[in-house]
């Protein structure tokens, strides 16, 4: 997943609105696509099953109509005269029982002729144990003498009475499907005296349709409360046990198993179910074409929209890929490359402007650079310079000292002495940062020689402390400042007298020097305006004081530098903060500036 993403950031932007605008049509697409089916199939599913609910009522329905049909003609038989006289005969020697016989098939030739799905019908008389046949074929065809017996004890009671029904082959031979109606036949004069069995054989549609369904998509089956298949497409169930005995548990219902859906409705008043099943792969297979060209469909269009987008992306991003390009060129070095703002349309017109600006303005800024780079190496170079005579001078200068003490003029020879070790200092062998202790001679130094032109008006006071001699302060820190204080604070050119106080202290890991002096002072705002101003760079103010505060800060850090208040003698003192380091560490070298 992160190589992906590390491979996707380094895209192009026309590249990843691409992919943005490409990926969105695709989800939504797929959104569309799985609502579809999801739709499609739940409302096909919805139909199906209202379907088998329908086709399950009306032939459960009809069924019911024709049980009830089966159960009044049973129930008629019972209570004909003839029929109850046929039963009461014991012996078949005496007329009455031939009167009877002849009476009774009589009236089951009447309900042959008038039941077109009746195949045969028969009385059978426990007493003299007889019976009485008539249908539209032979006995000998039906089996009936042979199979009645045996299938009346296998069938089930259609309901709670006496009344059975069965479907089978056992009559005509296992040749033909039939429903086999039995009915118990009662004398009429002594209650619940049974003398007789009706046996009545129907060729039932409804059965005879389900049991020659082709078993496809959908098939349906009849089965008692127990499960016990009664009619089914595949005449192999007839008989055995549904797997999904013990399911039908309310007048009609549903229920899913081994991806089928099953739909189930009782025949009222009787012991029959109707159930319908379907495979839920095939609800799903109509939907599954739709689907298919749905997709093939949806496919083409993310095709053509995705060379559309391509196309129109390619030729908005046009103008801001002729700008990376001209910023590849400048990368590569070449400054002259400028954008044709004529070809960058409405939207790019001001990135172009800018882009074009902007390398007018490094170009002369390179330009400023090079100039300001030749004049540091003049000023290096005039430094190198100034450094190639040092001991001349100091030579020079030690002649003009003996000979001055030859002469006995003491005070030529303290001044050159003084100058002498000043410039000596001013060296320091090319060092930016020395120790306090050499800074502070150097500023008494430039004292003696002050002195002597200005006849002694200028005080000084230097208390330094044992443990800051060796702190580590830039070159020419103290002097600037004290050349400050002299001539715009002490105004010795009046020849006003004063003083100076120099005091150095550590605290904790800093070194605080404080330089006060007794001059005409400054008012509280423009000590403000003093400190406000030392980081700055302003043509109006002192030059010295600024270049002393922003070494500090480059060498040290914000934190160090000059701060300027009033003092209580009227003049102005300035405290110097700086870190206690005793000698030049690798990062003070590295941040030595020159003195320009």
């Amino acid at each position: 997943m992160k190589r992906w993403k590390e491979q996707i950031s380094r895209w192009k932007f026309d590249r990843k609105m691409q992919a943005l605008i490409i990926s969105s049509i695709t989800f939504t697409t797929l959104i569309v696509l799985i609502i579809s089916t999801v739709s499609s199939v739940t409302s096909l599913k919805a139909k199906s099953i209202e379907l088998m609910q329908d086709k399950n009522a009306a032939l459960a329905e009809n069924y019911q109509n024709t049980l009830e049909e089966y159960k009044a003609m049973s129930i008629a038989l019972n209570i004909d005269e003839s029929v109850q006289h046929y039963l009461e005969c014991q012996d078949k020697q005496k007329m009455e029982y031939l009167q009877a016989a002849v009476e009774a098939n009589s009236v089951l030739s009447s309900v042959l002729n008038m039941s077109e799905d009746l195949n045969f019908v028969a009385v059978i008389n426990y007493g003299m144990e007889d019976y009485l046949y008539r249908g539209k074929v032979s006995m000998s065809a039906t089996g009936f003498r042979q199979v009645y017996g045996e299938d009346y004890r296998k069938s089930r009671n259609g309901q709670n009475s006496t009344l059975k029904v069965g479907f089978s082959n056992a009559y005509f031979k296992g040749k033909q499907y039939t429903t086999n109606v039995y009915f118990p036949l009662y004398s009429v004069e002594q209650v619940m005296e049974e003398i007789g069995l009706l046996c009545l054989n129907y060729s039932n549609p409804i059965l005879d349709q389900i049991i020659h369904e082709e078993e496809g998509v959908q098939r349906t089956e009849v089965v008692d409360p127990e499960g016990v298949v009664v009619a089914a497409g595949n005449i192999e169930k007839i008989g055995t046990t549904a797997d999904y005995a013990g399911r039908l548990t309310e007048e009609q219902g549903g229920f899913k198993q081994e991806g089928r859906i099953y739909i189930y409705q009782k025949v009222h008043g009787w012991n029959f179910y109707f159930v319908s099943s379907i495979a839920s792969i095939e609800l799903y297979r109509p939907s599954i074409r739709t689907i298919s060209i749905m997709a093939w469909i949806l496919l083409i269009l993310i095709i053509v929209s995705y060379l559309f987008v391509k196309r129109v992306i390619r030729k908005v991003y046009q103008p801001l890929d002729n700008v990376i390009r001209k910023m590849d060129d400048v990368a590569a070095g070449s400054l002259s490359a400028r954008i044709d703002v004529g070809t960058m349309g409405e939207d790019f017109v001001k990135l172009a402007t800018g882009f074009n600006s902007m390398m007018e303005e490094i170009l002369s800024l390179m330009e400023q650079v090079k100039q300001e780079q030749h004049q540091i190496e003049q000023v290096r170079f005039n430094a190198l310079q100034s450094q190639i005579q040092p001991h001349f001078l100091y030579n020079t200068l030690d002649c003009i000292h003996w000979q001055a003490v030859a002469d006995g003029n003491q005070e030529i020879s303290t001044l050159v002495k003084a100058l002498a070790r000043y410039y000596r200092i001013c060296l320091s062998k090319g060092h930016d940062v020395i120790p306090l202790e050499m800074e502070v001679e150097h500023v008494q130094n430039y004292l003696i020689i002050q002195n002597m032109r200005y006849d002694n008006i200028i005080g000084s006071r230097i208390s330094l402390n044992k443990e800051c001699r060796a702190a580590m302060i830039p070159k020419l820190t103290l002097q600037p400042l004290v050349e400050n204080s002299i001539y715009h604070g002490i105004k010795v050119k009046d020849g006003k007298e004063g003083s100076i106080s120099l005091q150095a202290e550590k605290e904790g890991n800093t070194v605080k020097i404080t330089l006060a002096d007794t001059g005409t002072g400054m008012t509280e705002r423009e000590i403000d305006e003093m400190n406000r101003h030392l980081s700055e760079y302003d043509e109006s103010f002192g030059y010295g004081v600024r270049n002393v505060n922003k070494r500090i800060e480059l060498l040290y850090g914000a934190g160090c530098g000059l701060h300027y208040l009033r003092n209580q003698s009227g003049g102005v003192t300035v405290e110097i903060t700086i870190p206690y380091v005793t000698e030049a560490s690798e990062e003070v070298i590295q941040g030595e500036m020159i003195n320009v």
